[in-house]
């Protein structure tokens, strides 16, 4: 058991010297693949500051004080630097043509660029010198400028250009072009990719500006003369070391750079740092916070079996140590003395395992390396581990652990005489110490409330001063107090779960089976040790299995509930849409499959301003379904969501009436009684792009009249939508009034410019119609009346026998009120949240109106939802429904166009990478925001270095927690063997056989073996869902979209089940070989009486 003792220190010394450990190795292939994905280009650092005046003075106080804050913070990162600087924009002109100083006149700076010769090559000339020579009077330097931009501004070599400073509006600084040139490699790190911006800037709006390349001594001393007072804008380049930048840590590099950024401040004016290194090391905070949570539970657990099975080691130790004590206490031997020993043996065991942990751990974290899961970051070979003295701390933190708990388990005995010490060996084990003093109890109320805390609050992490955030330890220990009080109960109610079982085994036919069940019953708390062993070691198997599912599915969901689909595209700004052409240009791009159109607005119920406001998604049915991501759990309706969406088509659509080809006149008989003068008649016809187009017949005259007006050239077929009358009054009343109509006919030209009326509409089928919705509702009224004698008109006017009737009432839409082509008498389906629900007072299935962008739409819910791709339920109420149905009518009120602003794509399998694909749908749009699904699960909190943390650390977590089973199993049997040895000679002796000894053992261990793997698993459960639930709220306490749902991966609960039963099975078999080796005769000589542990 000592051996048992140093094994189990071994365990909980190198467990927590690898938490450091593996963190640090985590970090490692996170930096390497950050630096990796940051490449050689935007891993450098660029220094700019605008404020320093162009003078040699100045220039050299400013680059001691940025190489100065460079070397003592970045140190040997660093293996280059280059430095630059621009003057300010120059009027200019070549000698003797004078200045321009017209709006569109070009301008010039010059641009000082540190050894750039040797990474250009000379079209023509030679690159600038020192030397300054005198031209008409005027020192005169050498410059040097790009091939191209000479030639765009008609330069060449020898040529000799004027400048002036615009901002003093005197000095003058000439320069004789010595060179033209072009760069090496423009993508070469010397160049950071800003070349074209510093060699040939372009410009909108005037000509292209000229950039004239000087060397150090001239630009600091003729073109500095010139400058005097101006400030120029200067840069330092520092290039790094990336090999180098890979193996620092993001502590140091977040040190350095804030170091560097705080020093520059003292010694520059208004210095700006520029690397992509700094928000990439914010973000590997975030994933690697993120990320630690469920490390640091899984350690927790692990460090907790070890802790229970230090604890059941040393008590067991110390029960066999009982006789020994007693006969030591009749001679003066006391309670100190004992803690004495205790405490000298435990830092025996501990300490020298203490100080090899640190390279156990170190060994046995390369090797996981080799793990399958591990195979993405590490190319299946090791995984990069450092040694350093922080894993030494932790070792020797846990060996004080150790310490404690193995003195404290061991110090736990008998003080009675020797005669009752020895008469107790025949007896039942006492219930264990934490039982009679209560400790269970304590810890049971502890972790209620402790249970209720975690519930309560709405995150895992912590928020210290200045807004960072770190995981909050005392939460993350809570299902670990959890999954041990559990156990606990487990083992208060276990002697009555074995009675059961007793009673069940005496009604039994088998004498083995009936022994075996009494055995445990007499002896539950002996027997209770291991049902604690499987229960903890399955419910961290379960945990293992489920947190690390959990969010990294999660993980995953959060971006497609986000992004929608694998495209997203944002419009923004007052010209933000997605129009017909560019949808057109999406769909033809090789690398899109689907592309769907959506409109995202805010609308208002009912027909006032005062309307509930809510977030309406239009989208299209069909195609949404192609290109979106749902989850079964967005709605709780008998229907499946995607049945719900499918429903929102409104798919009936009415006959159309159509105008003939070549339309060029559009004619319609009208009344209106009692007349109202300045009323307006529109008729709203739709092209065949899909485009509304309102067509104004004029103002009513008093009695019937031939309303007519000219038709533009329309993209045909053209369909005629609407019918109305405007009239400019208050936005939601208008006078009553009657509108008779009949007969809408079209003139049209033939070829030989003959006119032909066509009879469009009689209007005899009032079914065809319905009145479009007002500020009072529904208050159109429809009828058909016979058509009166005198009509005037033509005959193909009058053809039919009757006339529609309109009744408008007082409610207008913005002073629009009329009739609209219906196929079905039913609102625009749409579905809804339970908070649209409460807040209207609307239900399901009653229509209703709402105001989109200025329209009214009578529209209807026919179902309630919980969450929509997208949409975030907590901003406040939301429906979905049918973009084109709701663009459709609301265009119905004319002279109102609504165009989508949202774009939904999915992706083909393509060549091109995520970012060109993405690149590739921004050319199409100005002003979007384009989001790409893989690039944000690759941009995530949860890295996939994270990713494989998590799951190479429950593989980890399992196979520690089944070989402290195996341990503690192997501690119980031995502790078992050496108890039930007499009892074993006995029942040999009354003539029981193999095999009813092995049924026996069996029957003794059932119990244990049933109630620790349900109580595992319960456990496990509960402990899984309760750090889900701490972890479905962000750092600042807003709910995961969608929420975490608790998966399990049984994988590892199995395994660990699986190891439980062969362990069992393995020391039944051990258990059976002992029995058979019995020799009756020796032990009838010695005494069947057991000794106790």
């Amino acid at each position: 058991m000592v051996v048992g003792l140093m094994l189990g220190a071994l365990f909980a010394t190198a467990t927590a010297s690898g938490i450091p450990q593996y963190a640090r190795s985590l970090e490692i292939i996170s930096m390497h693949a950050t630096v990796e994905d940051v490449g050689n280009i935007n891993s450098n650092v660029h220094i700019n500051t605008s404020w320093v005046p162009l003078a040699n003075e100045d220039q050299l106080i400013a680059d001691n004080a940025v190489i100065s804050a460079v070397e003592n913070h970045l140190g040997e990162l660093v293996v280059s630097t280059t430095r630059l600087a621009k003057s300010r924009e120059h009027w200019w002109g070549k000698l003797n043509q004078g200045l321009r100083h017209d709006s569109l006149a070009s301008l010039s700076s010059f641009q000082y660029i540190e050894n750039f010769a040797d990474h250009v090559t000379f079209i023509e000339g030679v690159a600038p010198t020192d030397s300054i020579s005198t031209v008409e009077g005027e020192p005169t330097i050498e410059v040097a400028m790009i091939h191209k931009r000479a030639g765009l501004l008609q330069l060449s070599v020898g040529d000799v250009v004027d400048s002036q400073p615009i901002d003093r509006g005197t000095g003058l600084v000439r320069a004789k072009i010595t060179g033209t040139f072009e760069q090496n490699d423009p993508t070469d790190v010397f160049w950071l990719e800003l070349g074209e911006a510093y060699l040939a800037p372009a410009i909108e709006g005037r000509e292209q500006p000229l950039i004239m390349l000087p060397t150090k001594n001239s630009m600091f001393s003729v073109v500095a003369e010139a400058n005097a007072g101006l400030p120029a804008s200067y840069d330092w380049f520092v290039y790094t070391d990336q090999t180098q930048l890979a193996n620092e840590s993001v502590s140091d590099l977040e040190s350095a750079f804030a170091g560097l950024a705080e020093e520059l401040e003292d010694g520059v004016a208004r210095p700006f740092v520029i690397t992509e290194m700094i928000p990439r090391i914010e973000s590997m905070k975030k994933r690697a916070l993120f990320g630690s949570i469920p490390l640091l539970l899984m350690a927790l657990l692990i460090l907790s079996c070890i802790a229970f099975y230090l604890t059941m080691a040393a008590g067991l130790l110390g029960r066999r140590r009982i006789a020994g004590y007693v006969m030591l206490r009749s001679r003066g031997f006391n309670v100190r003395q004992q803690l004495r020993i205790h405490l000298a043996e435990a830092t025996f065991i501990s300490l020298p395992v203490a100080i090899i942990a640190p390279f156990v751990s170190l060994l046995v974290i390369s090797a996981v390396g080799y793990l399958p899961t591990y195979a993405s970051i590490t190319d299946g070979g090791t995984m990069p581990v450092e040694l350093s003295p922080t894993a030494w701390l932790w070792s020797f933190g846990a060996a004080i652990g150790t310490v404690l708990v193995v003195t404290a388990a061991s110090s736990f005995w008998d003080r009675s005489t020797i005669a009752t010490a020895r008469s107790a060996d025949s007896r039942p084990v006492d219930e264990p110490w934490f039982q009679r003093f209560y400790v269970d109890a304590m810890l049971i109320a502890l972790s209620a409330i402790v249970w209720w805390e975690v519930g309560s609050r709405s995150s895992a992490l912590t928020s210290e001063r200045g807004g960072e955030f770190s995981p909050d330890l005392s939460l993350l220990a809570a299902p670990v107090l959890i999954a041990i009080s559990g156990s606990l109960v487990a083992l208060r109610i276990f002697p009555i779960i074995t009675r059961v079982f007793a009673r069940v085994g005496q009604k039994s036919n088998s004498t083995a089976i009936a022994l075996g069940l009494a055995s445990v019953a007499r002896r539950p708390f002996f027997h209770g040790w291991p049902m604690l062993a499987f229960a903890l070691a399955i419910s961290t198997g379960i945990v293992a299995g489920s947190v690390v599912s959990t969010l990294e599915r999660s993980t995953n969901e959060q971006v497609f509930y986000s992004t929608g689909a694998d495209i997203r595209v944002t419009t923004t700004g007052s010209t933000g849409q997605v129009g017909r052409e560019q949808l057109e240009e999406v769909r033809n791009l090789d690398s899109i499959n689907v592309a769907t159109p959506a409109l995202r607005t805010t609308a208002k119920v009912g027909t006032t301003s005062v309307g509930t406001q809510f977030n309406l998604l239009s989208i299209d049915p069909i195609d949404f379904q192609r290109v979106a991501w749902f989850r079964d759990d967005f709605t709780d309706s008998e229907a499946s969501i995607h049945q719900l969406v499918d429903r929102l088509a409104v798919r009936v659509l009415p006959e159309p009436v159509l105008l003939p080809p070549n339309s060029s006149e559009m004619s319609i008989l009208v009344k209106n009684e009692p007349f109202t003068p300045r009323l307006e008649l529109w008729v709203v016809v739709r092209d065949a792009n899909g485009d509304s187009h309102t067509i104004n017949m004029g103002e009513l005259e008093e009695g019937w009249q031939q309303a007519t007006s000219k038709l533009p050239k329309f993209a045909e077929p053209v369909e005629v939508m609407s019918v109305q009358t405007f009239m400019k009054v208050g936005p939601d009343s208008a006078m009553p009034s009657e509108l008779l109509l009949d007969d809408l006919t079209a003139e049209t030209l033939d070829t030989i410019d003959t006119v032909e009326f066509h009879m469009v509409l009689d209007f005899d089928q009032p079914e065809l119609w319905t009145g479009l919705p007002t500020s009072e509702g529904d208050d159109t009224g429809l009828t058909i009346s016979a058509e009166p004698v005198g009509i005037p008109g033509n005959t193909v006017n009058n053809a039919g026998s009757g006339i529609l009737n309109i009744a408008l009432g007082r409610g207008s839409n913005e002073g629009v009120r009329g009739i609209y082509r219906r196929a079905v008498d039913r609102p625009i389906p749409i579905i809804a949240s339970q908070s649209f629900i409460d807040q209207t007072g609307e239900g399901i299935r009653r229509p209703f109106m709402i105001n989109v962008e200025g329209g009214l739409v009578p529209v209807e819910v026919i179902d309630v939802i919980n969450y929509f791709p997208t949409i975030n339920p907590e901003t406040g109420p939301f429906a979905v429904a049918d973009v084109d149905a709701i663009i459709g009518f609301v265009e119905l009120r004319g002279r109102k166009s609504i165009t989508p602003n949202e774009l939904f794509a999915s992706v083909n399998p393509s060549e091109l990478s995520d970012q060109e694909i993405s690149e590739e749908v921004r050319d199409v749009f100005r002003l979007a925001r384009i989001d790409s699904r893989a690039e944000r699960i690759n941009g995530t909190f949860v890295d996939p270095v994270a990713v494989a943390g998590w799951r190479g650390m429950s593989i980890v977590a399992t196979i520690i927690s089944a070989l402290v089973v195996l341990m503690a199993y192997a501690v119980f049997l031995a502790a078992y063997s050496i108890r039930t040895r007499g009892d074993s000679a006995l029942i040999l002796a009354l003539g029981a056989s193999s095999k009813d000894y092995w049924v026996s053992t069996i029957a003794e261990l059932f119990p244990a073996i049933v109630v620790g793997t349900l109580v595992g698993i319960g456990t496990g459960f509960a402990v899984s869902s309760l750090m889900v639930g701490s972890m479905a709220h962000t750092g600042t306490g807003e709910q995961l979209l969608p929420p975490l749902i608790l998966q399990t991966n049984w994988m590892l609960p199995m395994v660990t089940i699986a190891a439980i039963f062969t362990i069992v099975l393995t020391g039944v078999a051990n258990s059976l070989r002992s029995f058979r080796e019995i020799k009756i005769a020796q032990m009838a000589r010695e005494g069947f009486s057991a000794s106790s542990t």
